[in-house]
């Protein structure tokens, strides 16, 4: 098979995988994450699959990569909603335990307008279109902004990753 027809093939499978997910009620944002994440982790493999294997191929990577993206934003909303709502600020540090003291230090140490991106985008679900807008800026530095702050927060949280 040449080349060029797998990589052909692969975008037509990416572009159907998308709109499966979409059909699912996936987020159209998380649904093109985890499309690209595939279509990469497909590209680089040392491994050409044939065409009949490679569509159940991607599709059980994209299940995979769906749930586990659900999984660590459901996390991310939690610990958010903990910390970020005003009402929820008022947590007795002294009843928290030492890693709930340092999430607690970490977030409260990022910016107001950090926050708010966090707000945005975990707890009042905005796409990632719709907080560039608001911010003035391209979704491509929203994307990197989040993926900074989540970094920013395990680092401060204590994870190694």
């Amino acid at each position: 098979m040449k080349l060029d027809g797998y990589e052909t093939l692969l975008k037509d499978i990416s572009v159907e995988l998308r709109r499966y997910l979409i059909s699912k009620c996936v987020n159209k944002d998380m649904a093109e994450d985890v499309v690209q994440d595939v279509f990469v982790k497909v590209l680089e493999m040392d491994l050409i699959l044939p065409p009949d294997k490679i569509r159940p191929y991607m599709y059980k990577i994209a299940r995979t990569r769906y749930i586990d993206l659900y999984r660590r934003d459901a996390h991310l909303k939690e610990i958010l909603q903990l910390y970020l709502i005003p009402e929820k600020k008022a947590v007795d540090i002294s009843d928290a335990k030492n890693s709930s003291k340092k999430l607690q230090h970490t977030l409260n140490k990022l910016s107001s307008e950090d926050q708010d991106i966090l707000k945005m985008k975990y707890i009042d679900n905005h796409s990632i279109d719709q907080i560039a807008m608001k911010q003035k800026t391209t979704p491509a530095a929203i994307k990197m902004r989040l993926y900074r702050l989540r970094k920013r927060i395990r680092k401060g949280f204590g994870d190694s990753k």
